[in-house]
Formats: structure tokens, C-alpha cells, sequence
């Protein structure tokens, strides 16, 4: 039986998962241990970069120093490996990508509705109106 020796950081760390590249986002199936979806700008410099290395031999220091360089990502319920990371409005663009494509959201850890819908539709705080000062009495 031939021995699988990842011969990347990037297979080392996916191991035997799999990594599906949508449109904008990858979703990356690590094996056994859950799933995450990262925007393809945040993806490809990471994936690159994991594939230039060299393997240390320890798949979990492998997957988190690929992690480590993704900034904004989204896992799916059940996910322990990382949690939800990306600002607000990154994460509101992402979940708009992936509903575009057929995913369905309610598997993934995504901020409350209202959080991305507020930072993709920011409203102003209503001002109060300016009062003019009172009248000086001339005596």
C-alpha cells in the first residue's frame, strides 16, 4: 500500500479533503473536521503561498499556519478547527455570493442577519435638529 506523503503545506493541511472553487469563494472540506468558505481574493494569495512550502510533518501545524493567513472566512455548524473570522461587511458580501450560488446559508456560522445587512446598507444616525437660541429680551 503506497504511503501519501503531502509534498505542500496545502495538502498537508486540506489532507483528505477537497477544496471547490466556486465563482468567487472556495469552499474548502477539511476531512473529517468540517468545512469553510473563503472569498477567492483571500483564497488564491493563501493557497499560493501554501503551496510553495515545504511540509514540518505536523498536519495540525500545517492547517494553522494556512488559516492563519486567511483573513475573512465563514465555517459551517460543527466546524472546531477556527471560528468565523472578517469584518462585518466582507462577511455580508460573502454570504451574498454564496446564496448566489446555492448554498445554503443557514449550515454556516454567519453574524445575525441584521449585523451584514446593516454593514452592507449603512444608515446614518439620525441628527437632532438644531435649535436656534432664544430671543434677548431689549429692554
Amino acid at each position: 500500500m503506497p504511503l501519501n506523503v503531502p509534498k505542500t503545506i496545502l495538502e498537508a493541511a486540506i489532507g483528505n479533503g477537497q477544496v471547490r472553487r466556486f465563482r468567487d469563494f472556495a469552499l474548502v472540506v477539511l476531512d473529517g473536521e468540517g468545512a469553510l468558505c473563503v472569498p477567492n481574493d483571500i483564497w488564491l494569495p493563501a493557497a499560493s503561498w501554501a503551496t510553495s512550502r515545504a511540509p514540518s510533518g505536523n498536519r495540525m501545524r500545517d492547517r494553522m499556519n494556512l488559516l492563519q493567513r486567511l483573513e475573512v472566512l465563514v465555517t459551517r455548524r460543527g466546524t472546531a478547527v477556527v471560528s468565523t473570522t472578517g469584518g462585518p461587511l466582507r462577511l455580508a458580501r460573502l454570504r451574498d455570493l454564496m446564496k448566489r450560488d446555492g448554498l445554503d446559508i443557514g449550515e454556516w456560522n454567519f453574524p445575525p442577519q441584521a449585523v451584514l445587512d446593516q454593514a452592507l446598507n449603512p444608515t446614518p444616525l439620525p441628527t437632532k435638529p438644531v435649535q436656534p437660541p432664544p430671543p434677548e429680551d431689549a429692554a
